[in-house]
């Protein structure tokens, strides 16, 4: 098949233990942002692109909702104002029937700059902070529609091209941590059909699937 659909979603209100890109810690306090799980089966897509087309979902999502002009942060991150709104992270299992694919969004809401956490002092905002009353429920409802458009094989082209659009890094010079061996330097200058970012360096055009990446 060439498409998933959703085949269930599991949905949190409080968030104690999670964690985001490179193993960063993720929390949320009860009743604060929408934290959800979507599975498809069959997989609509590796993991690595997936996550690029959930971002695509969610800015879609929040614009519906009033919050608009969302950008997206490779691999990742969907930000607001400048600041992170949410994340997605995609897990594939394989078997005979096609695969599943796990996929979990965080998106903060009500969060506000005197709720003194530590991760929304330091990089982060919400939905309240840039001035937007939205309902979880609401948000929940949008973006199950949206992570439905993008699954559909057909519309992965134009949500991938919607990605580049909203791309922060795109064009600009960046540096990417790679573990024990010297940083990458060069400009991000595309992403591919797997989702990963390509930077163009000192040695020719590299493929980034990995790795910590931010701009100069």
């Amino acid at each position: 098949m060439d498409a998933g659909a959703i085949a269930g979603i599991v949905v949190a209100d409080e968030q104690t233990a999670g964690r985001g890109t490179q193993g960063r810690a993720w929390h949320a306090p009860r009743g604060m942002s929408l934290l959800a799980s979507w599975i498809f089966r069959p997989a609509p897509a590796a993991p690595g692109l997936f996550v690029l087309l959930a971002g695509v979902a969610v800015a879609r999502a929040l614009a519906r909702l009033g919050a608009a002009n969302a950008r997206l942060k490779w691999p990742n991150d969907v930000e607001v104002e400048g600041g992170k709104i949410a994340g997605a992270l995609a897990h594939a299992a394989t078997d005979q029937q096609g695969g599943s694919l796990v996929l979990g969004i965080g998106v903060n809401v009500h969060q506000l700059r005197d709720d003194h956490l530590p991760e929304i002092r330091e990089h982060a905002t919400s939905l309240a902070i840039a001035g937007h009353d939205v309902d979880r429920l609401a948000l929940l409802a949008a973006l199950s529609a949206e992570l439905d458009r993008v699954a559909a094989g057909g519309a992965r082209a134009d949500a991938l091209e919607e990605w580049r659009a909203r791309a922060t890094l795109l064009g600009r010079p960046v540096e990417v941590a790679r573990g024990g061996r010297p940083p990458l330097v060069g400009t991000a200058v595309d992403v591919d059909a797997t989702g990963a970012l390509i930077v163009q360096g000192p040695a020719g055009r590299e493929r980034i699937v990995t790795g910590e990446v931010r701009p100069l």
